[in-house]
């Protein structure tokens, strides 16, 4: 587990910009995860979910989540790798919603962050507290990127990672919540 002192040390250290100007992230493999999702955009604003083989990303499949999106149902775990799945108790979380693994206060403000890759077609990158802990802190940094079912479709689901680390003791204010920036696809070269 990180120290407070331990992450005020390392955040120093954090770069405000990744890959291609991408904003808050600096982990390796969330940046390998983007650059592999950009390769699969194929002239496209996004890439299609067919385009996107767990198998080429297989050293990310732990921390890897795909969810499928409607607007009936909101969204819906397709895939969820083994540390994804254990954050919330459970072994799968295939075909779960929000609401079945969050409470329903919690599920509300997870899918109201998350709506703007929906409506305006964002990447969302976040730094900080990054899942809703109970009685660790979980301190890191999430991408969620979105996938449509056609070439430039609208989006209908999203591949995302966290990486992060229990952190132990209390939080300076700035790393306790969450930073959110959202990417326009089509602002991405």
């Amino acid at each position: 587990m990180l120290t407070k002192d331990d992450m005020n040390e390392r955040s120093g250290k954090l770069s405000p910009e990744g890959a291609r100007g991408l904003p808050l992230i600096s982990e390796p493999d969330l940046l390998r995860l983007f650059e592999y999702w950009c390769s699969k955009r194929s002239g496209s604003l996004m890439p299609c979910k067919g385009d996107i083989d767990p198998i080429e990303i297989s050293w990310a499949l732990s921390r890897i989540f795909l969810l499928d999106y409607s607007p009936e149902d909101g969204f819906r775990y397709r895939l969820a790798g083994a540390e994804v799945a254990e954050i919330f108790g459970r072994t799968n979380l295939k075909g779960l919603q929000l609401t079945d693994i969050l409470s329903p206060e919690r599920a509300k403000m997870v899918a109201e962050r998350w709506d703007p890759l929906v409506r305006d077609r964002c990447v969302i990158c976040m730094k900080g507290m990054v899942y809703l802990p109970a009685e660790r802190i979980p301190i890191g940094e999430r991408l969620l990127l979105p996938l449509a079912d056609t070439p430039d479709g609208p989006v209908t689901g999203l591949l995302g990672s966290t990486v992060f680390k229990w952190v132990a003791g209390d939080l300076p204010q700035e790393i306790e919540l969450s930073r959110i920036e959202y990417v326009p696809v089509d602002r991405i070269p």
